[in-house]
């Protein structure tokens, strides 16, 4: 049975906002299959829950000092097994959007998110998304934040 398209969403947003590692893993094991696989902008795709956790980790990182905090667009849809969300991610302090995609997930039979492809519709303006992958989206170094405000 598929899930309530919002519900889902807000689940799965606030998993990427989410400050404690141990709710966050928790929060990977209850929402992601196993064997789950994640693909997003310019990456090689993610697969199980360690790897999945380990970026989601390296995102709250990265953003977060930043000010930055995910909210959901609440405009979900779903039929069958597959959702689709939109996503915000915001300056928390003035709620100021500065990037914003969505995500389409195919559930498993449980319930849990099989495979989740990520599209970007408005990038960041304080990252520079060239700077550490190379022409097939492989990472050649780290990327580097660049700070636009203070948090």
């Amino acid at each position: 049975m598929l899930p309530k398209p919002n519900e889902f969403a807000d689940r799965y947003v606030k998993l990427w906002n989410e400050e404690d590692p141990d709710e966050r893993r928790r929060g990977v094991e209850e929402l992601y299959a196993p064997d789950a696989c994640y693909v997003f902008y310019r990456r090689d795709p993610v697969v199980g829950r360690e790897a999945i956790l380990a970026q989601m980790t390296y995102t709250k990182e990265l953003y977060a000092p930043m000010g930055y905090a995910f909210r959901s667009a609440h405009n979900a849809v779903g039929h069958h097994n597959i959702i689709r969300l939109n996503w915000v991610m915001v300056i928390a302090a003035t709620g100021e959007m500065e990037m914003a995609g969505q995500d389409i997930v195919v559930l498993d039979a449980y319930g849990r998110i099989q495979a989740d492809y990520q599209f970007h519709d408005r990038l960041p303006t304080s990252f520079v998304y060239n700077d550490g992958f190379d022409e097939t989206g492989r990472i050649t170094h780290p990327a580097r934040p660049l700070p636009t405000h203070s948090a």
